[in-house]
């Protein structure tokens, strides 16, 4: 595909962007924002599981069809999913707790994204650029942008 803004990996690519900064905006609420803190959380997190849902029904599939190294890949990445969950979960459990320090939580969920991401971007998502034919990008991006979405909050 010849628009870059197009592409599948551009796309998921700023969808990371945005997931990022609705965490950054859950980390700056004040603690005593408790309502707040958790809505924005929610809304992380639900963004969150959405683009995980679409990355394991759409892109991993193909990604790791026919190739042991990407099927491992796959498998690696699929891991950190759960463990991404593990922390969302943690995180949710000492909101609806009352607990205001949800800090460990907090680093477990960045130090997993980060890798995370960066495996993603760069070597699954470049990966749909140049091996896709041009018909099953468009099919991919388009069934990418119908899901699930989001509105940016303030």
């Amino acid at each position: 595909m010849n628009d870059s803004e197009g592409r599948a990996s551009q796309l998921l690519a700023d969808d990371h962007r945005e997931l990022d900064r609705k965490f950054e905006v859950f980390q700056a609420t004040p603690v005593s924002e408790v309502v707040s803190r958790r809505e924005r959380f929610d809304r992380f997190a639900n963004d969150l599981r959405r683009h995980i849902e679409v990355e394991e029904r759409l892109l991993f599939p193909i990604f790791g069809e026919g190739d042991r190294s990407r099927r491992a890949l796959v498998d690696r990445l699929m891991e950190e999913h759960r463990r991404i969950e593990t922390a969302l979960e943690a995180i949710r459990h000492r909101l609806d707790a009352g607990s205001a320090p949800t800090g460990e939580g907090e680093t477990e969920l960045v130090n997993v994204l980060w890798e995370h991401n960066a495996r993603e971007e760069g070597a699954v998502y470049p990966w749909f650029d140049t091996h896709l034919s041009t018909d099953r990008a468009r099919e991919v991006t388009q069934d990418l942008r119908s899901s699930a979405p989001r509105q940016k909050e303030a």
